[in-house]
């Protein structure tokens, strides 16, 4: 029973031809299959990911003319051609995914522009392939031999389709991959540290898009039996747009509602062609506005509000229990800096540091203001270079290794600057540090099957969160909770990761006092479990009481080391805290 909307919409789909008033009822159900199909994939493009393209109608064509070329020219059967025309889709997809490497926001609009108009001009100019604005006719229409029965077969044939496309959607957004997407939206340098390889995550999905739009490309151009470039101008990219927006980005059903919606206001405004741009334009303003996140976030809206408000779970006695973590392989320290120095423009920030991590301990680092040590903290995970030095983790050199790598090993950070991810609830973020890794059609067919993948991993995620006692806040988006809870919550997430080290960078800042010995307590906690901490932090109580070990910077510079009592004897650092007359 968990799939019957599956079930409802098969029903649907091979029913509507015998419940429909005439052929063009069918032929406009055919029409918003093959438009959502477009918008899915830009809805998970943008919704997710953040990605902006206003170049999809570049892929709808290239797959368009090159199935519907293959077909009429050369004789070449449907189920030949559509695997040609997806792989022009797929390969602009991969050249422009390469580009989104690069490019961002308003940048990669611009790109994927020019894109779609390079597209639409060799599709007008090149008359001996493409027909130019004639067109080419008497393309091969997929009615599977019946021409009588070919539009019900041809709906059906897209319908399933679609149903096909939209589970995989599903799969997506209630998946990891939706979580990574998220985070690599709000937050790469937070993807990074969790082991997210950004980089080849937003290539890979600009190409999914591409090959999703390419796909309605291919039943675009055998639906009616005829192809013209006029059909693949910036109109088709922005209509698309217009509708993931109208329908809800981000949301589940944001790419079907809007398809739904837009063709049917094409319709209303077919006799009202010169205002028709004003009419839509007026409609996404007001959308925008109005209905932020569009028909399906206004329904889900009003839902929550005439449903009535579950009770919030009991509190948690914060005692569960985790297994302990293998410190390290060898005796040696976990964490090793060899002379590391970093400098931006002149600017030594580092300045030929080297320190010694031993596992099982908690190693804080302290020093003035601008004394290096979040610089410090970010080149040992990996997000910034070392300009000169080494870094030893668990004996290997990572000095090379970007961050997500080392995120994998087991080298994970926290950031002064909370980076929880506000459109995820509290499970959904600390489940993003789980490190379930699975293909992405095992993991759908395993969805599909049972959801087991995703039941054990919120349970993974409730044990952690009931280990901080805010099991009961699973369910709650970060901006719902307060300071010190969300501090937690991060924590939850970093323990998820399994680390044998922990970067904690400043984990009481904007904490009272209370709060404060509540994560005190954790730490030790944390280390009763095997996890070596390396802290940056100001507050000389909290240090004193959790370190075995100190290290202080000043200037970039290591002045002293030692254990707490240690430190606080040593001359050079109660002069770089309170000046040289103390």
């Amino acid at each position: 029973m968990r799939h019957l909307r599956y079930i409802i919409a098969l029903i649907v789909i091979l029913a509507l031809p015998y419940v429909a008033p005439n052929d063009f009822f069918i032929h406009l159900s055919t029409d918003i299959a093959i438009i959502a199909i477009a918008a899915i994939g830009l809805n998970i493009l943008l919704g997710l990911s953040g990605q902006l393209s206003l170049g999809q109608a570049g892929f709808f064509a290239l797959s368009a003319y090159g199935s519907g070329v293959l077909a009429t020219k050369h004789g070449w059967p449907l189920w030949a051609s559509l695997p040609v025309g997806l792989m022009l889709a797929g390969l602009a997809g991969v050249l422009l995914g390469l580009v989104a490497l690069r490019a961002r926001t308003h940048y990669l609009a611009m790109v994927t522009l020019a894109f779609g108009y390079i597209v639409e001009i060799l599709a007008q100019r090149w008359v001996d392939l493409t027909g130019g604005s004639m067109g080419l006719i008497g393309v091969p229409q997929l009615n599977f031999g019946d021409f009588r029965n070919g539009a019900t077969y041809f709906l059906w044939a897209v319908g399933i389709t679609l149903l096909l496309v939209q589970m995989v959607n599903d799969y997506i957004m209630q998946s990891r991959i939706g979580r990574n997407l998220h985070a690599i939206k709000e937050s790469e340098s937070f993807a990074l540290t969790v082991g997210i390889n950004a980089a080849l995550w937003r290539a890979g999905i600009f190409v999914f898009a591409a090959l999703l739009a390419g796909l309605a490309g291919f039943f675009f151009v055998h639906q009616s039996g005829y192809i013209s470039s006029d059909a693949f101008g910036l109109d088709r990219s922005i209509s698309l747009l217009i509708a993931v927006v109208i329908g809800g980005l981000g949301h589940p059903y944001g790419g079907v509602v809007g398809a739904l919606i837009l063709v049917l206001l094409n319709q209303l405004t077919a006799g009202l062609y010169e205002i028709s741009y004003f009419i839509f334009g007026g409609i996404l303003l007001g959308v925008m506005l109005f209905f932020p996140g569009g028909a399906t976030g206004a329904f889900e809206s009003l839902h929550k509000r005439l449903l009535p408000k579950r009770g919030a779970a009991p509190a948690q006695s914060g005692e569960a229990e985790l297994p302990r973590i293998e410190a390290a392989n060898n005796a040696g320290p976990i964490l090793e800096l060899r002379n590391v120095t970093k400098s931006y423009a002149g600017l030594v920030a580092v300045n030929d540091v080297s320190i010694q991590v031993m596992p099982g301990s908690v190693h804080a680092l302290i020093g003035p203001n601008g004394a290096g040590k979040s610089t410090l903290i970010n080149v040992i995970a990996g997000l910034y270079a070392a300009n000169k030095g080494s870094i030893l983790y668990r004996g290997e050199d990572v000095t090379s290794l970007p961050a997500h790598r080392r995120a994998a090993h087991g080298l994970t950070r926290t950031f002064q600057n909370l980076q929880l991810i506000g459109t995820l609830s509290v499970a959904e973020n600390v489940m993003l540090g789980l490190r379930r890794r699975q293909g992405m059609v095992t993991g759908w067919l395993r969805w599909l099957v049972s959801g087991e993948e995703a039941r054990a991993e919120r349970a993974e995620a409730l044990r952690l969160l009931a280990f901080f006692g805010i099991e009961r806040f699973a369910d709650s988006l970060p901006g719902d909770l307060a300071y010190g809870h969300r501090k937690l919550c991060e924590l939850a997430r970093a323990l998820a990761q399994q680390p044998t080290l922990l970067l904690l960078d400043e984990p009481i800042a904007g904490l009272n006092e209370g709060e404060m010995i509540e994560i005190m307590a954790v730490i030790r906690r944390l280390k009763s479990l095997g996890v070596t901490i390396l802290l940056v932090e100001h507050n000389m109580t909290f240090v004193m009481g959790v370190s075995d070990r100190v290290s202080v910077l000043d200037y970039g510079r290591k002045i002293g080391e030692g254990t707490p009592a240690e430190v606080q004897r040593n001359e050079a650092v109660i002069t770089a805290y309170l000046g040289q007359e103390a």
